[in-house]
């Protein structure tokens, strides 16, 4: 103990490096770098006290035994391996193959306890660097001690550089803690300068000390900082974080690589240069930009908007939002976040014009059903007033015959007027009904997107449904049996031409489920509380479980390849969104389907 200074930092060493290790003892939750960064203090602390107790021993009771050295150098053997998992623990996941690095170690215990026999670890052992004769394996061990702990630097230093930049205190602070050890050992190591032995262990203290600072001023413990950063740089969003002078002080891989065709961006670079580089290509340019900045700072609200790179080989469109940092009501900085809507857009776009050909695809269908319906219910009428034309003109042609006939008497004449008026009031009657049909058939020909608060009947809701499904009913041989337990003159407020096309389209599924086979459809209407309850029931085939589970939700079809699944996913749409009604079913394979449909009474 001749130098008492080196002597006296070795103890202050030991309590560093001991509250090291109880406070990462103390962190709850640990991950693997936290236990690889415990174990590599402890074989640091170990290391300290054997070189304190050699220490101790040699001065008070001139012990020259190898005891205390090997139980050094045993935990020196182990602190590259673990140091070296500590660094792959900080930067991304250890494979299970690196375990075997710990046979090393191991082999370097055993012949250090045995050196006796072999000296393959030391020739001569001496508390002096300089006296020194190094053994072959100790040769080796010191390029594998070497190879290892530069690694384990690199990759903290590597990786905090990229995290947090080169300038960053984490970064300094964890370059200054390597500094430290490596130059001692260089010394050590090419015998520049005659040295104690524990003055080693008294360098790695020191580096423990920065690392220490590292961990609990700057969280390099806190494994946030490489999983934030590996995280970030997988994820589609990208981001850069200025700071209050606009500063660019962080970003991820996803920025660089977005921007990369078009602008240079580094850490420390002025935001406003960034913005410089594709203003000509920005739909918002510079000045909005900044503006849209400084709205978010002094608002202290995040600000969103959208912007657009156009060139010839580059077409982006992104959201942009921008979010202020306050701590402690002081402004630190900004986090731009982007994210690519490009495809978004298109997919929008594609949407939109598929609705829209499914729309039209479905009012064609619509319209051929409307059209047959049309036909067959004028068809009727149409030809009885065909017919009653033809009985009036021989009615006519016999009148005029009969004119100066002294035969006639008044009574032929008024039996003549009386067929007519039998005839003509048959017409009229047969028009009155071709003007129902034609009321019906414009009022469904109004635009789906037409507004109105009025009200209408039952009775004119089932007339208006039996005119129009009329044809397609026997058309398939399908019968419409309606039970009303309501008063047939109540009142259902809203625009009678949506509520007819979603009972006509749940009808006519009805229809369908048959598959043109014979069948019975129960149209049931009553009054609950004080909605008007629509039931359509049919007694097909029902629906599958998968089926049920899409209805309503998307547009499926219970039509197989003959339908779009339009109709059902508009009718919904239709009573939920305009008569603020509701609509569900029940459906068991086999027995058939109800369908419900529940509006405000008026």
């Amino acid at each position: 103990m001749q130098n008492i200074i080196p002597f006296i930092i070795l103890h202050l060493s030991i309590i560093l490096v001991l509250s090291l290790f109880i406070s990462i003892l103390k962190i709850k939750n640990k991950k693997y770098l936290h236990y690889y960064s415990a174990a590599t203090v402890f074989c640091i602390l170990i290391w300290a006290l054997g070189s304190l107790f050699e220490e101790y021993a040699a001065y008070y009771f001139s012990y020259k035994g190898m005891m205390f050295t090997n139980i050094s150098f045993s935990a020196v053997s182990f602190i590259p391996v673990c140091f070296f998992f500590m660094s792959i623990s900080f930067a991304k996941s250890i494979k299970k193959g690196y375990y075997f690095l710990f046979i090393i170690p191991v082999i370097s215990v055993i012949l250090l306890w045995t050196n006796n026999l072999h000296h393959l670890f030391f020739i001569n052992f001496s508390t002096i660097s300089s006296e020194i004769i190094k053994g072959p394996y100790l040769i080796f061990e010191t390029v594998f001690s070497y190879v290892f702990n530069i690694a384990a630097l690199y990759m903290f230093v590597f990786y905090s550089i990229k995290n947090s930049g080169f300038f960053s205190r984490q970064s300094i602070t964890i370059f200054i803690g390597a500094l430290f050890p490596l130059v001692v050992d260089i010394l050590f190591v090419l015998d520049i300068f005659e040295i104690p032995l524990y003055m080693e262990t008294v360098a790695f203290s020191i580096g423990v000390f920065f690392f220490m600072i590292a961990i609990n001023r700057f969280g390099f413990l806190g494994v946030v900082p490489i999983a934030l950063q590996t995280v970030v740089d997988h994820i589609s969003d990208f981001y850069v974080v200025i700071n209050e002078d606009r500063e660019i002080i962080d970003f991820n891989k996803p920025f660089v690589d977005y921007f990369k065709n078009i602008a240079v961006i580094a850490r420390k670079d002025k935001l406003e240069d960034l913005l410089m580089q594709v203003d000509q290509l920005a739909t918002q340019k510079y000045d909005t930009f900044l503006n849209f900045i400084d709205e978010a700072v002094k608002s202290n609200k995040t600000v969103s908007f959208e912007n657009q790179f156009v060139s010839n080989s580059f077409d982006k469109i992104v959201t942009v939002e921008i979010t202020p940092i306050y701590s402690n009501a002081l402004y630190k900085g900004t986090v731009i976040l982007f994210k690519d809507i490009t495809e978004q857009k298109k997919d929008a776009e594609l949407i939109a014009k598929t609705q829209l050909m499914l729309i039209e695809s479905e009012h064609l269908v619509s319209l051929g059903q409307l059209v047959g319906g049309i036909a067959h219910n004028l068809k009727t009428p149409i030809m009885s007033i065909s017919g009653g034309l033809e009985g009036l003109t021989d009615l006519i042609e016999e009148y005029d015959e009969s004119i100066g006939d002294d035969d006639i008497t008044p009574e032929d004449h008024h039996e003549i007027a009386g067929e007519m008026r039998a005839w003509i009031g048959k017409m009229k009657e047969y028009t009155a009904y071709m003007s129902d049909v034609i009321s019906t058939v414009k009022g469904q020909a109004v635009q789906l997107t037409a507004s109105t608060t009025d009200w209408f009947t039952l009775r004119e809701l089932l007339k208006r449904i039996e005119i129009l499904m009329n044809h397609e009913l026997k058309r398939f041989s399908c019968h419409l049996r309606v039970h009303c337990t309501t008063d047939m003159d109540q009142r259902i407020k809203g625009e009678v031409n949506s509520l007819i096309q979603v009972i006509n389209n749940l009808i006519a599924n009805s229809i369908d489920a048959y598959e043109g086979k014979e069948g019975v459809i129960e149209f049931i209407i009553k009054k609950v509380d004080s909605m008007v309850l629509f039931e359509i029931r049919d007694y097909a085939s029902g629906m599958t479980e998968e089926v049920q589970n899409k209805l309503f939700k998307e547009m499926i079809t219970t039509k197989a390849k003959n339908g779009t699944g339009l109709g059902l996913y508009m009718s919904y749409s239709t009573i939920t969104g305009r008569y603020g009604g509701k609509m569900w079913f029940k459906s068991v394979a086999g027995q058939g389907t109800s369908f419900f449909v529940s509006v405000p009474a008026a």
